[in-house]
């Protein structure tokens, strides 16, 4: 599948917003614009006895593996829980569709956010609510847009940092002094670890009109998109200080949530 040439960097960051836009083929906008929310809102409109039966993950009975899938696209109420999660999907499209130079990156995440993330959203809820010794139920689209924005939040940041990604590797090139080299590169660091306590937050555990939050279904959304983002890099762009530093925040960011884990369960098992 052929990549996209990047605009060039002379033009004003708005135009070259306007550029990407312009790239995106109409098939495009109608499977990711119309489809996918169409497909939500028809599985919505199904009687609920349905929904319980074919769509619903229920961790009492994981052999129904269709639920796997099928769960992540599935919702029991209209709003606020479907409403918000299309209205934070449009949101996160739109700067993927506004930031995103490369064809290849953008297929390659989305089908592991549209396609993948279900079935591991489903395994991290199953093995997790087992070792809790609870069972629970789960539907919802929010494990999918969890990847969704941390790929959109990564590329936000690699388009509007640009070409100065490559001179951070090269401190001979870089017009600034060696103080501002190094506070740049810092703060670098510090947005990428921002990323990742994004992640974290989407992974608490939260009362959510008398529901409980999936919160390890999202981080793991969020965390494995960030992770096939940071292969990508060092396959394709191979960019040496971006990539450590991101998978620097990648496995802090998965300590500090497997220690959030760890003390959730003692709490809940009381042990």
């Amino acid at each position: 599948m052929a990549e996209w040439v990047a605009p060039a960097r002379v033009l004003p960051k708005i135009e070259e917003v306007k550029s990407n836009l312009r790239r995106w083929r109409p098939l495009d906008w109608v499977l990711f614009w119309g489809v996918i929310p169409a497909l939500l809102l028809l599985i919505y409109a199904l009687p609920q006895v349905v929904r319980d039966d074919w769509f619903t993950l229920d961790t009492v009975s994981p052999w129904r593996i269709q639920t796997w899938f099928l769960s992540s696209y599935t919702h029991s109420q209209l709003y606020p829980h479907l409403a918000g999660n299309l209205a934070f999907y449009f949101v996160v499209l739109l700067m993927i569709f506004a930031f995103e130079e490369n064809r290849r990156r953008f297929w390659i995440l989305a089908s592991w956010s549209f396609l993948a993330v279900p079935f591991l959203s489903s395994l991290l809820t199953i093995l997790f609510w087992g070792v809790l010794g609870r069972t629970t139920t789960g539907q919802g689209f929010s494990a999918i847009i969890g990847a969704l924005l941390a790929y959109a939040m990564f590329i936000f940041v690699v388009w509007g940092i640009g070409e100065k990604l490559e001179v951070l590797d090269k401190p001979e090139l870089f017009t600034g002094s060696r103080a501002r080299y190094v506070v740049v590169k810092a703060l670098l660091a510090v947005i990428l670890a921002l990323i990742v306590v994004m992640g974290l937050q989407m992974g608490i555990f939260m009362d959510v009109g008398g529901q409980v939050s999936n919160g390890i279904a999202h981080f793991g959304g969020f965390i494995t998109s960030l992770t096939l983002l940071l292969v990508f890099d060092l396959r394709y762009e191979k960019r040496r200080y971006l990539d450590t530093m991101l998978a620097a925040a990648i496995l802090v960011g998965i300590f500090w949530y497997g220690l959030y884990l760890a003390r959730l369960v003692k709490v809940v098992t009381g042990g």
